[in-house]
């Protein structure tokens, strides 16, 4: 009675234990959940403080286009900005109702933002009134430079509490996997101990008779069986874990399509298995990774090829001679002893296919799980990456754009100050450009733009960046050039636009000249701000002297009265 007492004890204490190794990974991720989400809300407050400044950032550099060319265009950025700047407060300012310390930064900003709005609004109402050069005396007053820079210092310390929040979370992440791991660990051991004593107390009630050692040996044999079975499971959502985890750290698809061959080689490792996804056409579907003893010649095939595709459910062959076998994979040997195609589906649109053989089957239920993460993934890094290029790439030119060229000019004139070596900046755009505009249609001057730009991507070097600055306005940064090598490709870049023929509805457009103006670092400036300044004032000088042409940059600029642009 004592041992059956301790056996029905010991089992008890296995359904306990196996409750536990559902539960443990349950609640964990459901903590480290908890985590991500208050992560993810401090990553979007500190994109909305970043956009506040950009937006108001955009406001003053739209007051200054006003104030330099009188054109009431200019003044599009100015209120975009003033509507951005109020709607990213409105965003923020909810979310500080529930947190004191930003609440606090924002009550500092508000009071900035007003005065700078009201300033930029007061040199606007006297470029009108009064002219340009009173705009300009009221602006070398320098209060608005002033505002500025308190503005980008309230800013930078929100984001840097932002930023400290999110380090912590991370370690806070960090530390919840690891004491995950020793859950999972500590778990583990404990099932190996309870394994142990049960299979004590086992062969001891053996001894107690034939009958009794045949029913026990048998009752043994199947817990054994149920333990490597959830080990076994314990092991492959172990792998799709970590997996799932890697996949959301990488940041290109050679990457992702390498870590899915790297785990689904351990997770399926008496399988042969493909990765087959849509070619961005969406009329084929590709190979991107393999494992195993895999087939070759089956790069590529049509999506009516598979039936797990054109059905949109797993499609599982057991016995090749009485069911359908997809067209794809007719004549190769993973045919012979079945297989199983998975179609990968994310938000309901179709990705591709995950294909397994081999002599032993395939777990289904493992497939459509790992299938069901690596779409995940796949669709997660299409999205960044879309998200990234639609953020950093002008979509009408094809060129990168302003934010992108702030970001790395900075880092380039680090760089080059560390090297010690030359940097040309070159702001150039298009010569009576409203014309275009005027007489065919803003869609022939966004085919001038588009034209310009192709030109200018033909011209620079791998090293060189080509940016729209905006509207009809282009940067070129040329770094570690001589002065000779970099007036050539100015006069070689102005000579191949000159000779562009563009039509539009089958007329022509006319000749397209550009005029450009150099600035040089360090010579000429060694903070980004103050080389773009000095490119604009040589530009002006090109357009001042009849345009279609390079002027570089000299001291003497500075205190020149600045002519209309294009």
């Amino acid at each position: 009675m004592r041992t059956a007492t301790r056996l029905q004890a010991g089992f008890m204490l296995a359904i306990l234990m196996l409750s536990l190794n559902v539960l443990v990974p349950l609640f964990g991720e459901s903590w480290i959940e908890a985590t991500h989400v208050r992560y993810e809300h401090e990553e979007r407050l500190l994109a909305r403080s970043e956009q506040l400044l950009a937006a108001l950032t955009d406001g003053e550099t739209g007051q200054r286009g006003f104030v330099i060319t009188g054109r009431d265009d200019f003044l599009s950025p100015l209120y975009l900005g003033f509507s951005d700047v109020d709607r990213l407060l409105l965003e923020l300012g909810q979310e500080a109702a529930r947190d004191a310390e930003l609440k606090q930064q924002l009550d500092r900003l508000q009071p900035v933002i007003a005065e700078q709005r009201s300033y930029l609004q007061g040199i606007v109402d006297i470029r009108r009134l009064e002219g340009l050069e009173a705009a300009i005396a009221q602006i070398s007053a320098g209060k608005g430079k002033q505002l500025m820079d308190t503005l980008r210092g309230f800013s930078g310390e929100m984001q840097a509490i932002l930023n400290t929040r999110l380090q912590v979370l991370e370690q806070r992440r960090e530390w919840q996997r690891r004491v995950m791991w020793g859950a999972t660990v500590a778990i583990g051991l404990l099932d190996l101990v309870l394994i142990g004593l049960l299979f004590h107390f086992t062969f001891r009630t053996l001894k107690d008779g034939r009958t009794a050692r045949l029913n026990l040996r048998h009752l043994s044999e199947q817990l054994s069986t149920g333990m490597q079975r959830l080990e076994l499971r314990n092991r492959e959502i172990s792998l799709l874990s970590r997996m799932a985890g890697a996949l959301h750290s990488i940041n290109s698809f050679e990457e992702c399509y390498g870590i899915i061959g790297r785990f689904a080689g351990q997770l399926f490792p008496q399988n042969a298995g493909g990765l087959t996804l849509y070619h961005p056409s969406r009329d084929v579907l590709e190979s991107v990774a393999h494992w195993g003893e895999w087939p070759p010649g089956l790069d590529l095939f049509e999506p009516h090829a598979c039936w797990a595709i054109r059905r949109g459910q797993s499609h599982q062959v057991r016995d090749p001679d009485k069911d359908l076998l997809c067209p794809h994979l007719h004549g190769t040997s993973l045919t012979e002893h079945g297989y199983v195609c998975v179609p990968m589906m994310a938000q309901g649109e179709p990705l591709g296919v995950l294909t397994l053989g081999g002599e032993m089957a395939a777990d289904l239920e493992l497939a459509e799980a790992f299938a069901e993460q690596v779409s995940l993934g796949v669709s997660n890094l299409s999205l960044r990456e879309s998200l990234r290029q639609q953020s950093l790439v002008d979509a009408l030119t094809g060129l990168h754009n302003r934010r992108f060229l702030d970001e790395t000019l900075r880092r380039e004139l680090l760089r080059a100050a560390r090297k010690q070596v030359p940097v040309a900046v070159v702001l150039l755009d298009v010569d009576h450009f409203k014309r275009f505009n005027d007489t065919f249609g803003h869609e022939a001057g966004d085919l001038v733009l588009r034209h310009l730009a192709m030109e200018m991507k033909r011209s620079v070097r791998t090293s060189d960046l080509a940016c729209r600055y905006g509207g009809e306005e282009f940067c070129l940064v040329m770094p570690e050039i001589s002065r000779e090598d970099a007036i050539e490709r100015c006069e070689s870049l102005r000579l191949a636009v000159s000779r562009l023929q563009v039509r539009y509805g089958g007329q022509p457009l006319g000749p397209i000249n550009i005029s450009l103006g150099l600035a040089w670092f360090p010579l000429d400036g060694e903070q980004m701000d103050a080389l773009l300044h000095a490119a604009d004032l040589a530009l002006y000088q090109a357009k001042r002297g009849g345009r279609n042409r390079l002027c570089i940059y000299r001291r003497e600029m500075d205190g020149a009265e600045e002519a209309p642009s294009s």
